[in-house]
C-alpha cells in the first residue's frame, strides 16, 4: 500500500442533475470502458435500506454482512465504510466503496498470525495480506423475492482468503432478515460437498492448490482459473433489528479456517458465531461478538457519503452578489467602486486602463483574477481566473453577478472566457436580461444554462499575456503520512511543506515544494526483492523516506500552451517529484464538448540519488505514453494508457473512476506490462485505489485544492510512472461544458 500524490492524470444530464451538482476534477490514473461497464453502471436500483429503515451491517471482511459471512445487501450508492477488526488473533482493516448502487469494490489489510509458516513470507509471528474484493447484486430485494448478490474475495491478492459465493438475504416487516448462501475456496472449506458446476462443466470439481500457486510466482495473479471451482459450501443465519440502533445475529460458518492462524493461538471448535450490533447515528458501528466457540471478537467501522459533505453547505462563502438590473447600474464606467455598485457613480467616459481598473477589482473582491477585458459593442469579453472556487460554474456565476453592477446599461452579453495556467479553456456567454429574468426562478440553474453559449476558446491573445503582471503565491501547511513499499515494514512520516509558484506571465510557472519531516515511525526500509531483470525504479522509495533531512521535492519549471483549437501543450523540466528530475512534455487534444480526448506524452527521466539534496543517481531513461479518455457520464470516468514505463517495460494502463457531484473522487487502476508476473514480485502486476478529497468538502470553505492518494497493495517496479502533478486532462476539463453542467447547479450560489 502506498500512500502519496497520485502519478497519472485520469476522468446525458438530467435537469435534476444540473440543480443539485458541484464538482471539479483532480489528478487520477488511467482507464477504459466497455459494454458491459456501461450496461453495470446504468443499472438502476432501489435505495439499500433493510425492510423496517435501518442500514445493513458490515462484517468482519469490511463489507455488508452477518459477522464472518457475506450477505446480499449493498450499501447506499457511493457510501464509503471503514472497518477495523480482531478475533483470534486475526486483525482486519478494510475500506468499501459502493462504486454504483449494485455494484461493490473493497481493499483489506489484513495481519494473520502464522508461526513458522516460510510459505509466504520470512517465519515470523505476524504476516500481513493485501486484498482486493468485489461484488455485484444480480437481483435486487422486492415483495416477494430477496436479494441474490455473487461475489470474489482476494481475487487479486495472496489468495489466502480466495473464495467465491452466492448469496441471497431476504428482509421482513418484523425486523428479521434471513440469509442463505452457497461458497468456494475458503468459504467452501467447511461440511463441503461436490461443486453442482461440475455437473455441468467437469473442470470445475477441483480447485488449484493456493500453496502451488504462491511457490510458482503468481501471488497477485488475478486467477481466473480458481473462481467457483472445487467442492461448495452452504452458509447462511438471521438477523434481529430488536429496535433503531440495536441488531442481533446467529451465523453459520462455511470457513474450516484451515490457513490462517497458529491452532495454538485460534482453534474452530463449531461453525456457529453470535453477535450484536449498535447503530449510532453518526454512521459508527460496534460490535462485539463470540466467535467459532472460541474467541472473542470486536469490529469498529464507520461510514460516509462523499454526496453529503461534513462541512456547512458544500464550501459555500456566504452569499454571493446579487444581479443589479440596468435601470440601477451606471451609464458609464464611474470613478468609485463602491459609487457603481450602488449605481449612484456618475456617469463618465472611461479608457481601458480605468474599465479594466474597475472590473479587475470586482471580481477580486469574488476570488478571481481578472486577466484583460475587451468591449466589442454591446457585448464585452472578459479573461478570468477563478483562485477559490471547486467548481468552475460557481466562480462563472459570481463573476456574473458581480459585473451587472458595475457594467453600462448597454452592454448586453457577456462572455466568459475561463483560464489556467495561461490556457484559455472555454467561452461561456451569458446574456445579462436572462440573469435578470432568472435569479428568483425556482428553475433558474437549468434555464439559464439552457440559455448560455459554451464554445471553443481563442488562444491567450497577446495583448492580454503582456499587460498581465507577474504573480507570487505560497503556502505553508502540514502533511502526514505513511509509505507501504514494503508491507512488512511500516514507513510513516509527518512535517511542515512549504508550496510556492512564482508566474511572470501566463502560461509559464516557476514552482517548488520543499519538506522538513518532524516525525516518523519505522525503520528505514529495506528494498523488496524483485527479479534480476527489473531495474529498481520504485520499490527503494523507503530509501528516500528514512531520514530527517531537509527534502526538495519539486523545483521545476512548467509552459502551458494553446497550439492549435481544441489542442493543448505542457512542457515541464527540473526536479519534477521526490525520485525523479528531468523533462517532461504533453499534448492533448480535448474539444470543449467532445466526451473523448486524446494525449501524447513523452519524459526524459532521470533518477535522483536519496542520499543527497539535489543530487542525481546513474539510472536514465526515456518513457512515453498514448492516452484516451472518456466521459461515461453521471460522473463516470474512463482512461486508458499504453507505451513504456519507468523500468523500461511495454505495456498499458485501465483505470475507472467515480466523481461525485461536490468533486469527491474514487476510483480503481491496474496495469499490465511485458514484466513477467514471477519477476514482478508479491502483487504480480502494478494495481490499486485511489481518492482524492476536495478541501472544500472537508472544511466546509472555499478552495480550489484537493488532497489526493493512492493504496496500492505493494510499490513495485513493473508499470511505474513519473509522478507529474500537472498533467493536463482535468486542469482542461474543469471549465468545459460536460464538466459546467454538471456543477450548473452552483451557478447561483
Amino acid at each position: 500500500m502506498h500512500f502519496g500524490r497520485q502519478d497519472d492524470a485520469g476522468r446525458t444530464v438530467r435537469k435534476a442533475k444540473i440543480l443539485r451538482s458541484e464538482r471539479r476534477g483532480s489528478d487520477g490514473v488511467g482507464g477504459a470502458c466497455t459494454l458491459a461497464i456501461v450496461v453495470l453502471l446504468g443499472t438502476p436500483a432501489a435505495a439499500q435500506t433493510t425492510a423496517d429503515g435501518g442500514r445493513p451491517t458490515l462484517g468482519f471482511y469490511g463489507a455488508p454482512g452477518m459477522l464472518d459471512m457475506p450477505t446480499a445487501e449493498m450499501m447506499d450508492d457511493g457510501e464509503i465504510s471503514a472497518t477495523v477488526g480482531t478475533f483470534g488473533g486475526l486483525n482486519r482493516g478494510a475500506v468499501t466503496f459502493q462504486i454504483t448502487p449494485r455494484l461493490q469494490g473493497g481493499f483489506r489489510y489484513s495481519g494473520l498470525e502464522r508461526e513458522g509458516d516460510d510459505t509466504f513470507s520470512d517465519p515470523s509471528d505476524l504476516y500481513f495480506d493485501r486484498a482486493f474484493d468485489v461484488s455485484y447484486q444480480i437481483v435486487t430485494e422486492g415483495a416477494g423475492r430477496p436479494a441474490v448478490t455473487i461475489g470474489l474475495r482476494d481475487f487479486g491478492g495472496t489468495g489466502i482468503y480466495a473464495s467465491e459465493y452466492v448469496v441471497a438475504t431476504k428482509n421482513f416487516d418484523s425486523g428479521l432478515s434471513a440469509t442463505l448462501g452457497m461458497g468456494w475456496g475458503r468459504y467452501g472449506s467447511y461440511n463441503s460437498f461436490r461443486n453442482p458446476i461440475s455437473y455441468i462443466f467437469d473442470g470445475f470439481r477441483t480447485r488449484p492448490d493456493n500453496d502451488s500457486r504462491v511457490a510458482e510466482g503468481n501471488v497477485g495473479d488475478v486467477d481466473f482459473g480458481q473462481w467457483f471451482h472445487g467442492p461448495a459450501a452452504l452458509f447462511g443465519g438471521v438477523q434481529y433489528r430488536y429496535n433503531d440502533q440495536l441488531v442481533l445475529t446467529l451465523e453459520y460458518s462455511s470457513d474450516a479456517y484451515d490457513e490462517d492462524s497458529d491452532p495454538s493461538d485460534f482453534v474452530r471448535d463449531i461453525p456457529i458465531n453470535f453477535g450484536a450490533t449498535y447503530q449510532f447515528d453518526n454512521g459508527v458501528d460496534l460490535t462485539g461478538a463470540y466467535m467459532y466457540g472460541e474467541t472473542f471478537g470486536v469490529l469498529l467501522s464507520y461510514r460516509f457519503n462523499p454526496k453529503s459533505p461534513p462541512g456547512p453547505d458544500g464550501g459555500r462563502a456566504g452569499l454571493g452578489p446579487v444581479v443589479v438590473p440596468r435601470s440601477a447600474a451606471p451609464l458609464g464606467w464611474g470613478t468609485d467602486l463602491d459609487e457603481a455598485r450602488d449605481g449612484t457613480a456618475a456617469a463618465a467616459p472611461a479608457g481601458q486602463a480605468q474599465m479594466e481598473a474597475v472590473l479587475r477589482r470586482t471580481l477580486g473582491a469574488q476570488g478571481i483574477v481578472m486577466l484583460g477585458a475587451r468591449q466589442e459593442g454591446s457585448s464585452i469579453r472578459i479573461w478570468m481566473e477563478n483562485t477559490q472556487f471547486q467548481a468552475e460554474a460557481e466562480a462563472l456565476g459570481r463573476a456574473a453577478r458581480a459585473l451587472t453592477a458595475v457594467l453600462p446599461a448597454g452592454i448586453e452579453t457577456m462572455v466568459l472566457i475561463p483560464v489556467a495556467q495561461g490556457m484559455p479553456l472555454s467561452e461561456v456567454t451569458l446574456h445579462r436580461a436572462d440573469l435578470e429574468e432568472l435569479q428568483d426562478d425556482l428553475d433558474g440553474s437549468w434555464k439559464m444554462f439552457s440559455r448560455a453559449a459554451i464554445g471553443e476558446a481563442a488562444p491567450l491573445p497577446s495583448s492580454v499575456a503582456t499587460t498581465v503582471g507577474a504573480r507570487f503565491s505560497y503556502g505553508v501547511s502540514a502533511y502526514v503520512g505513511p509509505t507501504f513499499s514494503n508491507p512488512d515494514n511500516l514507513l510513516a512520516e509527518g512535517g511542515l511543506r512549504f508550496n510556492a509558484a512564482y508566474v511572470p506571465r501566463p502560461g509559464l510557472v516557476l514552482s517548488t515544494e520543499l519538506r522538513q519531516p518532524l516525525l516518523r515511525t519505522g525503520s528505514g526500509e529495506v528494498p523488496l526483492t524483485t527479479g534480476s531483470g527489473i531495474t529498481r525504479v520504485r520499490s527503494d522509495a523507503g530509501l528516500f523516506e528514512d531520514d530527517y533531512d531537509f527534502e526538495v521535492r519539486q523545483l521545476k519549471a512548467a509552459y502551458f500552451a494553446r497550439p492549435a483549437s481544441a489542442f493543448y501543450s505542457r512542457l515541464s523540466a527540473g526536479y519534477l517529484e521526490e525520485m525523479y528530475a528531468g523533462v517532461s512534455g504533453e499534448l492533448l487534444w480535448k474539444p470543449v464538448a467532445s466526451q473523448l480526448a486524446l494525449g501524447a506524452e513523452l519524459n526524459y527521466a532521470m533518477k535522483r540519488s536519496p542520499d543527497e539534496l539535489m543530487g542525481l543517481g546513474d539510472y536514465e531513461t526515456m518513457t512515453g505514453y498514448l492516452s484516451a479518455y472518456y466521459d461515461l457520464g453521471d460522473g463516470y470516468m474512463a482512461q486508458v494508457d499504453a507505451g513504456r514505463y519507468l523500468a523500461q517495460d511495454w505495456g498499458g494502463s485501465l483505470s475507472l473512476q467515480r466523481e461525485f457531484d461536490n468533486g469527491f473522487i474514487l476510483g480503481a487502476y491496474m496495469t499490465l506490462t511485458d514484466v513477467p508476473f514471477e519477476d514482478f514480485g508479491e502483487g504480480s502486476f502494478d494495481k490499486g485505489i485511489y481518492f482524492s478529497v476536495p478541501f472544500t468538502w472537508l472544511w466546509g470553505k472555499p478552495s480550489p485544492r484537493n488532497y489526493s492518494a493512492v493504496w496500492k497493495p505493494i510499490n513495485g517496479d513493473g508499470g511505474a510512472r513519473m509522478q507529474i502533478s500537472d498533467r493536463l486532462y482535468d486542469r482542461v476539463r474543469s471549465a468545459q461544458s460536460r464538466e459546467l453542467q454538471d456543477s450548473w447547479g452552483r451557478f447561483w450560489r
